[in-house]
């Protein structure tokens, strides 16, 4: 067998009779591998292991650990540091004289002592079995001792003389961990068959002002406000509230006296898209579709319906599997998106449906957690149609590649900056920007909402631009979820520079910078870029700009409106900075928009050597102009027109 990257040689741990083959093509970084029944009898084996057994030098090094879906943990490690601190420690283990990280369906790895110092292992398809990779140090984690392979084979069955193919997983190494994981993606899209949307989506949501206390007046005087101020959302989304009951999604509850269909026509008649939330792969113990239709419900080993503990309460998880379980969430979803019209499905709550096999009973012989979870996604993709706008959430990221068009990807925001592992500002961006490898790959990245009210919120100034800087980061959804009426003037202004977003995902400068990264930048084409500084610190902290810039780059300050000097910037404690940079080129032109990263609603022109500009917004914007080698800042009124030359 060709040589593995890092010289890695694994070795198989398996039942007994259960011959292990893997094979590895050097030109592809594929390593192939398969499982042969040799007894005379069935076998269930439960898990494959493949272990490499290792001796390297770990200092200085670090790795990317990676969790499953989007409240999972997800930051950069290096060895020999303390624990991050603030995530639940899913992914780390500390046993007699040793310490384990092991990361879901892909691991980065970055040993200074290697040739090539970076190493990406993983898993290359989602649609059944899922994949983690173990890493073991000392106790002190001087030394890499092994690295593991184990495939959660969990509800197979591989008959006398059968052979099961597993899930291709890639290995690769090289000099950069960044680029490796973002090639890893690349190939998983090709795989599983990405969808990823020409522009990313925008929106209004009603989750983060009313939560599941909205109402249908809610939502239309939020409408009325976006259609007479113009706002640039694409979506307006009802979320969690509208329902009877988790379970029964087509017939709204006393708050919503309308029907839904006619509130997707009162959206639409608006001038946007409706959109809806819904969590269809659970179902509400007081449900009255599960009263009725018990038989789509996962039964658990004693034959009884299998029920979880969730924030939506206590529920059931549909046998995707089953006949009536994949009919009722035809039903749901073809009504939704076919007969109702809403063009926008956020659904919810779906990791529930990759319950593993040796505790529930799935209709389909040798389904598998995430063959279930697979399963209804395709089934849901069917019935709501290719133009719909299917957004995953809470959702294991590979088995959904290649069927939703959006993701969470990391956990709830709220009004608030900390508050551990639930939801607050620091940790839903934390965990979010730590996956921006995905965007624009598997589907477009949503980092959860956007909120800048300046009143009923924990939220300071700073804050509220952290929060805004991070989805500004991220490159994905830029989803509203105030009561837009009741927003000051200028929060509303704060949140309409990130409408639309620029679509592209920041890379951090140094990505071995753990547990997440401070300094970020996007590359967005023609000579301009976005930088972001984040202060995830209690202190105050001092910005050297130019160690940041290339040379002849000049640099716009979002927030402050104002061009970016020499010296350096104080950075408050939980503070944001956002920067527009432009290249050395020729003058006269734009180099800073405080309304727009986009430079959405500010006309430009360029007229023998003269540049002209018109703010076509409703709101006053300043702007950084370069003409004969000098730069300033200066000042447009709504519908104000100038010529520089």
């Amino acid at each position: 067998m060709t040589e593995l990257p890092w010289g890695i040689e694994f070795a198989a741990e398996a039942d007994a009779g259960l011959e292990v083959r893997h094979s590895f093509d050097a030109l592809t970084g594929r390593l192939a591998v398969s499982v042969t029944n040799t007894a005379s009898t069935e076998s269930a084996p439960g898990r494959i292991l493949l272990k490499a057994t290792l001796d390297l030098p770990a200092a200085g090094g670090h790795t990317w650990v990676q969790g499953r879906y989007m409240q999972t943990d997800a930051f950069v490690h290096a060895f020999g540091e303390p624990a991050p601190e603030g995530y639940t420690g899913d992914g780390m283990r500390t046993g007699e004289g040793t310490r384990r990280y092991i990361s879901r369906e892909m691991v980065a790895l970055s040993l200074p002592v290697r040739a090539t110092p970076a190493f990406v292992a993983g898993s290359l398809r989602g649609d059944r079995f899922f994949l983690d990779i173990a890493l073991e140090l000392d106790e002190e984690e001087s030394s890499l001792r092994s690295l593991a392979l184990v495939f959660d084979v969990t509800g197979v069955h591989i008959a006398p003389g059968e052979t099961l193919e597993l899930q291709p997983v890639l290995l690769t190494e090289g000099r950069a961990v960044q680029a490796l994981v973002e090639s890893y993606a690349d190939e998983v899209a090709l795989e599983m068959g990405a969808r990823v949307p020409e522009h990313v989506p925008t929106a209004w949501c009603s989750w983060y002002q009313f939560y599941d206390r909205v109402t249908e007046e809610d939502v239309l005087r939020n409408l009325d406000a976006m259609r007479a101020s113009g706002h640039p959302a694409q979506f307006v989304q009802i979320d969690d509230g509208y329902q009877p009951a988790t379970g029964d999604w087509l017939r709204p509850n006393a708050k919503f006296p309308s029907p839904l269909g006619d509130m997707a026509e009162r959206i639409r008649g608006a001038g946007y898209r409706p959109g809806i939330w819904l969590a269809p792969l659970v179902l509400n113990e007081r449900s009255e579709v599960l009263a009725t239709h018990p038989e789509i419900a996962l039964r658990g080993t004693d034959g009884e319906i299998l029920f979880v503990d969730t924030w939506l309460g206590r529920c059931a998880v549909v046998d995707c599997t089953h006949p009536q379980g994949e009919a009722f969430l035809r039903g749901v979803i073809g009504t939704m998106a076919k007969g109702f019209r809403f063009e926008y499905l956020k659904l919810d709550a779906l990791a529930y449906a990759a319950q593993p096999a040796d505790r529930v009973r799935y209709h389909a012989p040798g389904t598998t957690a995430a063959a279930n979870l697979r399963r209804g996604l395709e089934i849901m993709r069917d019935a709501a149609g290719e133009k719909v706008f299917l957004l995953g959430c809470t959702c294991h990221f590979l088995p959904a590649v290649g069927l939703v068009d959006g993701m969470r990807v990391g956990p709830d925001v709220k009004a608030l900056w900390n508050d551990g592992t639930n939801p607050s500002v620091r940790h839903a961006m934390r965990m979010t920007l730590a996956r921006n490898w995905m965007h624009g790959r598997w589907w477009a990245n949503d980092p959860d909402c956007l909120i800048v009210r300046a009143g009923d919120t924990a939220l300071n100034e700073a804050e509220t631009r952290f929060l805004a800087t991070g989805i500004a980061l991220s490159g994905g959804m830029v989803v509203a979820s105030d009561d837009l009426p009741a927003l000051p003037a200028d929060r509303r202004a704060m949140a309409l520079t990130l409408f639309p977003p620029t679509g592209v995902a920041a890379r951090p400068y140094d990505a071995g910078e753990g547990p997440i990264a401070s300094t970020w930048r996007a590359n967005l084409g023609e000579g301009r870029s976005l930088v972001g500084v984040l202060n995830w610190g209690e202190t105050s902290r001092w910005v050297v700009t130019q160690e940041l810039l290339a040379p002849g780059e000049v640099a716009f300050d979002v927030w402050n409106a104002r061009l970016v000097g020499m010296g350096d910037l104080l950075v408050r404690p939980h503070e944001g900075l956002l920067l527009q940079i432009t290249a050395t080129g020729q003058a006269p032109r734009i180099v800073g928009d405080s309304g727009s990263l986009t430079g959405k609603d500010l006309f430009v022109r360029q007229v023998s050597g003269r540049v002209q500009v018109r703010n076509d917004a409703d709101r006053a914007r300043v702007i950084a102009i370069e003409a004969r080698g000098q730069r300033f800042e200066v000042d447009l009124a709504p519908g104000e027109m100038r010529w520089y030359d």
